[in-house]
């Protein structure tokens, strides 16, 4: 084989690898649940129970907080949350859900990400979105609800689990009887249940891909040296 048509081969092939690598970067990674107690799909129905938020009432409990730890998960880059939540019976109301860090056990005195506004109406399933929300692995958070009524979801598990392999862990509940209008001053308690409806659902971080792409074009182009080396021997 001559060098020239050597040559080409190993352009025609490495371009090839390239356009694959930045195909496989570019491409949107498929959103899994990665942590709730709603099923990996979030099909798990809501229970009747339920805990009014927000309405900064007096020797009640107004702010919630369920915790995950994301372990040595890749999947970080946050895409939404769905929570079990009533807001009124009458239209709906705008809501936000909130992720904060955590201090000590406890939320931080502000949200680290907060949700696009979701219209919440009667009892159901709502899903808020989040951009530009990247975790870190082996990290503590809290989702909080911004108002409405928090449901807990029905039937097993009870608590939140890991979905998806995705290696994320339940850490438990809080609760405020906080009256502030933000829970950034409250004084937190253990929560009084594990139960309330939750599902945070993420993708790879674009840097893990892009890590993926630029391996696999090095793969590839260590094996068409090799072949190129076996040609040159015959």
């Amino acid at each position: 084989m001559s060098s020239y048509v050597r040559g080409s081969f190993a352009r025609r092939v490495a371009c090839a690898t390239l356009g694959l690598a930045a195909l496989l970067v570019a491409a949107p990674s498929r959103a899994e649940v990665v942590f709730g107690n709603l099923n990996a799909d979030n099909t798990r129905n809501l229970g009747t129970t339920n805990t009014d938020l927000g309405g900064q009432i007096v020797d009640d409990v107004n702010w919630l907080a369920q915790g995950f730890n994301t372990g040595a998960a890749t999947l970080l880059d946050l895409q939404s949350i769905t929570v079990g939540l009533f807001g009124t019976n009458v239209s709906t109301i705008p809501l936000t859900v909130s992720i904060y860090a955590d201090s000590a056990g406890n939320p931080a005195a502000t949200p680290l990400f907060t949700s696009a506004v979701t219209q919440v109406g009667t009892t159901d399933k709502y899903t808020f979105s989040f951009t530009g929300a990247s975790l870190s692995a082996n990290t503590t958070y809290w989702v909080v609800p911004n108002g409405g009524s928090w449901y807990y979801n029905a039937g097993t598990p009870a608590a939140p689990i890991a979905h998806n392999a995705s290696g994320y862990t339940y850490v438990g509940g809080r609760e405020s009887l906080s009256t502030g209008a933000t829970p950034a001053s409250s004084v937190w308690d253990v929560g009084g249940n594990n139960r309330y409806s939750v599902s945070i659902t993420a993708v790879p971080e674009p840097s893990t891909l892009t890590l993926a792409g630029i391996g696999l074009a090095m793969v590839v182009g260590l094996e068409v040296r090799r072949r190129r080396r076996q040609v040159e021997l015959v």
